[in-house]
């Protein structure tokens, strides 16, 4: 039997379904990474790690159906803003997945020396990141310009959560040398946080291209004379 092509505006739908599928999976694996951590879930923990691979599979589905868009149809420039803007949140996403599995593993190296959670605002700092991911979930899946442009900005509330957590593990750090192992893991899940973050805004940015064709990336160059 020959294949039947779908329209492209079904393409392009089953194209958005499947990035709001992957970006609430990733949500769910930052808020269950975030948990393991500051409770030293072992058991959680793995389980975030386990299920990497379904982002990773998702990841690729993502991209075959761009591709699949590409070769069966001929979009136009709206559509192709639509492709082009999919594939790179795509990639958002799974880096986000995998800050998620990084913060995960690092609970068994901080359940060596628990106080150093107490000793710092890392909790705040992920939430802060987490509700910027699911604010641009929601932006994307309403084409909500206005609420991607708050994400952009509310990077900078994670920037600075960021610099307070990182003075107060070094701090820490100099104070209880013999907790440097956990201290030097939990800077590095900060930096993933941070990561997080600034994933959360590129997606927001291509949020406002897909709905302006605004390209609000690096504004500082284009707007120079």
């Amino acid at each position: 039997m020959p294949t039947i092509h779908r329209h492209l505006d079904d393409e392009l739908h089953v194209l958005a379904d499947l990035l709001m599928e992957m970006a609430y999976l990733v949500d769910e694996q930052l808020a269950n990474a975030v948990d393991a951590l500051s409770k030293l879930d072992l058991e959680q923990a793995e389980r975030v790690r386990m299920r990497d691979d379904e982002i990773d599979a998702l990841e690729i589905k993502i991209d075959r159906q761009c591709e699949r868009i590409l070769a069966l149809h001929q979009p136009v420039a709206s559509e192709l803003r639509v492709i082009i803007t999919a594939i790179k949140i795509n990639t958002d996403l799974e880096r986000i997945g995998d800050h998620a599995k990084n913060l995960a593993r690092a609970a068994r190296v901080v359940a060596e020396s628990p106080d150093v959670l107490n000793a710092v605002r890392l909790t705040d700092m992920a939430d802060a990141a987490r509700a910027m991911l699911r604010k641009v979930q929601d932006a994307f899946a309403r084409r909500d310009r206005v609420a991607a442009r708050e994400v952009v900005a509310d990077d900078q509330t994670v920037d600075r959560l960021y610099q307070d957590v990182l003075a107060g593990l070094v701090a820490y750090g100099q104070e209880h040398p013999e907790q440097l192992r956990a201290v030097s893991r939990l800077i590095t899940s900060a930096k993933s946080i941070e990561r997080i973050s600034d994933h959360a805004k590129n997606i927001a940015e291509q949020v406002v291209f897909v709905v302006e064709g605004t390209d609000i990336r690096h504004r500082k160059l284009t707007e120079r004379p």
